[in-house]
């Protein structure tokens, strides 16, 4: 057989050549100098190109060491490693999305590659800090770890490391989201990445460097990039809205910035939109209808109806907001943060720089502050810290919202001992404010146990006036009988005993007090007191809960006086006597 031949067949159409370059694509006669053919590439991009615009956060990418923001300790390294010759052959940039990892990567490539250099000040008017500013340099590859994270991938890697470089002294290999790497591909650059060729400096990006194998941790020089200061990105919008012609308040400044949390690329695209959608200057109502923070009249509100305990203001408030079409979730992270800025005034001498807010609301925060306990102000970020980690698995984060402000408002509620201890500061804070002042008495002389003495007589008056001491006798010894007995107050004195009355729903507490643990606390406390041999009966409002302790016996009362109330007595069973 013959092979077949690869030229046309006599009388088959020879198929059309592909066009010819239009005209309007050319810049200019041809020139076989790469500069000119450079130039050619950038005029064909810029002038012909379909974007017509350029997002802020890549017109304004720094272009040197000295312009990245809030990295300084980075940066310092780098230019002092680069001055004296100590470039290391594999790096780790790790740390929170947009503060300036892979533009730091680029600024090293052109400081390494400057037809100047190696400096740690590039000149950025050279063809290698253009063409790797452009990205258009041969010697400077950026991978995407998430989308080339094969084993393929690495082994093409080693295969061109050996390769020198085109036009630079280095050939600069920049791995974004490198904790995206297989296992596999991981252990393929093992090798690679500890002893490259001398002309290869490696770069590995990551916002998780956890996720990376310690073998190749310990390969990398590592660099922590932090989250950039409030203060500085309110400067550097502040600096790109001048150089753009852009109208910004400073209110909006600042809300940008601390909606990007550190991250300086979100924080500049978000002035890009706005300068987009905003027709005439830039207010912080924009801001916040173009990003659904919250207001702050509304953080107030919620604030205000926790400190005064108005839960239904705080549950109205918390249903706007959803039917509003707010997100739980930032709703929850706002009053975390509102929070969290008040204990930091509460407990902080000089709070300037730790609380990240505009100088004209600092004294409305100081003042809120000063309405909550140090300890309320804790309770309420632990509650919305599990309500806010709550919401983002529940399939109603409605309900965790509602609930959380609940426990914050009405904190007596809880049913754990959060909430007895909320119920005792309650009743101790209307003990502090009695709703009508007792009459001014002389204080009785301390009563001198006698074992059958004539006891003075008591008047309802005088145990209404003197109840509250008694409260506070019981509160001395046990807390918790006094939480029960706190609801109730003197409605009689007769037969040598003293009736207490309890509002509607005590009956636990009528139960719980019947203990003679209870009882015999109270009525020693009721003794010392009033100075009264009295017994005490517990009631409900529509009658006696129980009918009152039978007499006790002589002796037992003799012994209660030596011995106090913490001994209990009761009757020997019949085989004990015998």
């Amino acid at each position: 057989m013959r092979p077949r031949s690869s030229a046309p067949r006599r009388g088959t159409p020879t198929p059309p050549r592909p066009p010819a370059r239009p005209p309007s694509l050319r810049t200019g006669p041809r020139s076989t100098s790469s500069a000119s053919a450079f130039s050619g590439r950038i005029a064909v991009l810029t002038s012909h190109g379909p974007m017509a615009h350029l997002s802020l956060y890549r017109k304004w990418r720094p272009q040197s060491f000295d312009d990245v923001v809030g990295q300084e300790p980075v940066t310092r390294t780098l230019r002092s490693a680069i001055a004296s010759g100590r470039v290391a052959h594999a790096y780790l940039f790790s740390g929170h999305r947009g503060t300036g990892k892979t533009t730091t990567a680029r600024i090293l490539a052109k400081a390494l590659n400057c037809e100047r250099g190696p400096t740690p000040d590039p000149c950025n008017a050279c063809e290698a800090c253009r063409a790797i500013a452009d990205g258009f340099s041969m010697d400077v590859i950026e991978l995407d770890a998430a989308s080339n994270r094969g084993i393929d991938e690495i082994r093409e890697i080693r295969e061109r490391v050996r390769l020198a470089p085109a036009s630079g002294r280095y050939k600069v290999y920049i791995l974004d989201e490198a904790h995206m790497l297989t296992t596999e591909a991981e252990n393929a650059l093992l090798k690679t990445l500890e002893e490259p060729p001398p002309h290869v400096v490696f770069v590995l990006v990551t916002t998780e460097p956890h996720r990376l194998p310690a073998t190749i941790l310990s390969r990398c020089q590592r660099f922590e990039f932090r989250r950039i200061p409030t203060a500085q990105v309110v400067e550097r919008l502040r600096r790109i809205a001048e150089r753009e012609g852009l109208s910004v308040s400073p209110g909006a400044l600042h809300r940008i910035a601390r909606a990007a949390d550190g991250a300086l690329r979100d924080a500049e695209s978000v002035l890009d939109q706005l300068a987009a959608s905003v027709a005439g200057p830039i207010s912080e109502a924009d801001v916040v209808r173009l990003l659904g923070l919250l207001e702050d009249e509304v953080v107030d509100a919620l604030t205000e109806a926790v400190r005064t305990q108005d839960a239904a203001t705080a549950l109205r408030v918390a249903s706007d907001l959803v039917e509003g079409g707010r997100d739980v979730r930032a709703v929850l992270r706002r009053l975390l943060g509102h929070f969290r800025d008040l204990l930091v005034l509460r407990v902080a001498q000089d709070p300037r720089g730790l609380v990240d807010a505009p100088e004209d609301r600092y004294p409305h925060l100081a003042e809120q502050a000063r309405g909550f306990a140090p300890e309320a102000l804790l309770r309420a970020l632990s509650l919305l810290s599990a309500a806010e980690g709550e919401a983002r698995w529940s399939a109603h984060p409605r309900l965790a919202l509602e609930l959380a402000l609940l426990r914050l408002a009405r904190p007596d509620l809880d049913p754990g001992l959060e909430g007895l201890r909320a119920r005792v500061e309650r009743l101790e804070q209307r003990l502090k404010t009695p709703q009508s002042p007792p009459r001014p008495e002389p204080a009785p002389p301390a009563p001198q146990p006698t074992s059958l003495g004539v006891d003075p007589p008591v008047s309802l008056e005088q145990a209404a006036a003197r109840w509250p001491r008694v409260l506070e006798e019981v509160k001395a010894k046990r807390a918790y009988t006094f939480a029960l007995l706190a609801e109730g107050q003197p409605a009689a004195v007769e037969a040598g005993r003293l009736v207490v009355r309890f509002p509607p729903g005590s009956e636990f507490a009528l139960r719980t007090l019947e203990d003679p643990r209870h009882r015999g606390l109270v009525e020693h406390a009721v003794r010392a007191v009033l100075g009264s041999e009295l017994r005490v009966q517990f009631v409900a409002p529509d009658g006696p809960a129980s009918p009152p302790a039978a007499p006790r016996d002589p002796l037992v009362e003799q012994a209660t006086h030596l011995l106090g109330p913490a001994v209990a007595f009761r009757p020997l069973d019949p085989e004990e006597r015998s």
